[in-house]
């Protein structure tokens, strides 16, 4: 099926400024009616609304997000302080929770993607990924599964988890999430040409390596080590600017808005529907193993919630900075799921494949 026609401003940087700017009123929408996380839940809504209810294609140049991506690695490895890692070993039973999690969600999402979804195995197991959708996307395009259905399935079931994060959070902590963004606005620290200069070197560092690293998410694990260790060892103390998170947050928002150009209504009904029914079942059990969890180690529930969401390293990690919700902690839980996905994905997919030559 072909994607909506419309008015379509490509690729270039024009149309991605005219972009940012929908998302960034979007933004501005959201705090003004004190919603949460308004700069990326409201730059996403904002240009999801506006390239399905007009002709407009929006689009943003692919390097923003990656430019959005170090940005967040950067204000993830900040969060990791002398303190914060002597108390890591607690982390370990939590860890071992997500990777069986983790296990029973991708179980849970393929079977129901397979059955109601209608799709073929290779496409289902990809659409069941919970998270690490840049390597997700990289396999859908090498082998025969179906792409569009792919990203679509991961967009939609990451929008419902950023929806329900925020609403779950104030369940199971005292979070104020209406006042969280205007606290990081007074909070700005000042600027330091000498740190915040040290953190620009960091950030162009870090993107040379991600683009010629090999590893999972390279472009969030590079500049999240590098700023990790330069914390850590008091060689660096400033933060990024709030101005700066702003932009990422929006560049977020709309790089997962904008995807939804290349569907029609109906599609996003069939698959759409069933990838957010998913992802709210997921998100309810995240929210009851955290209870669960928070019950039996002490460690607080909503960074436990934020690390066991299926989904969206970036911009769950987003999340737990915008909230001030250990982002250490939650970060970490993600980038070891985004590496047991590279792990277990070649051998599903050739389990796939030979189940699928049998049957034919």
């Amino acid at each position: 099926m072909r994607p909506k026609s419309g008015t379509n401003f490509g690729n270039s940087h024009g149309a991605g400024i005219l972009t940012l700017l929908i998302g960034a009123l979007g933004g501005l929408s959201f705090t003004f009616f004190g919603l949460p996380l308004p700069w990326m839940l409201g730059s996403m809504a904002a240009t999801a609304l506006c390239v399905q209810a007009t002709r407009l294609k929006l689009s943003q140049p692919k390097r923003w997000r990656g430019y959005a991506i170090v940005v967040i690695g950067i204000m993830l490895g900040a969060g990791f302080q002398p303190e914060v890692i002597a108390g890591a070993r607690a982390w370990v039973p939590s860890l071992l929770v997500m990777a069986l999690l983790s296990t029973l969600f991708f179980i849970v999402a393929y079977l129901a993607m397979h059955r109601w979804g209608n799709m073929n195995r290779l496409t289902a197991i990809l659409a069941a990924v919970p998270g690490g959708f840049s390597v997700v996307s990289v396999l859908s395009d090498r082998y025969s599964a179906d792409t569009r259905r792919v990203a679509l399935c991961h967009s939609a079931r990451l929008i419902s988890l950023l929806v329900l994060a925020p609403i779950m959070i104030r369940w199971v902590s005292d979070v104020d999430l209406a006042s969280a963004t205007l606290q990081v606005f007074s909070a700005a620290e000042a600027f330091d040409p000498l740190q915040h200069g040290a953190l620009a070197l960091v950030a162009i560092i870090s993107w040379a390596l991600g683009q010629r690293s090999r590893l999972p998410s390279a472009l969030l694990l590079m500049p999240l080590l590098l700023s990790a260790g330069l914390h850590l060892t008091g060689i660096i103390t400033a933060y990024v600017p709030v101005s700066i998170s702003v932009v990422a947050q929006i560049i977020i928002g709309t790089s997962i808005g904008v995807r939804f150009s290349q569907y029609q209504l109906s599609q996003i009904l069939h698959d759409g529907w069933l990838a957010m029914m998913i992802g709210a079942l997921l998100a309810f059990g995240a929210l009851m193993a955290a209870l669960l969890v928070a019950r039996l180690t002490g460690a607080p529930a909503a960074a436990l919630l934020l690390a066991y969401l299926p989904g969206g390293a970036p911009e769950l990690g987003m999340v737990a900075l915008a909230l001030g919700i250990d982002p250490a902690m939650v970060s970490t839980h993600h980038v070891l799921r985004v590496f047991m996905i590279v792990a277990a994905l070649p051998s599903l997919i050739r389990l796939s494949t030979t189940l699928t030559e049998r049957e034919s």
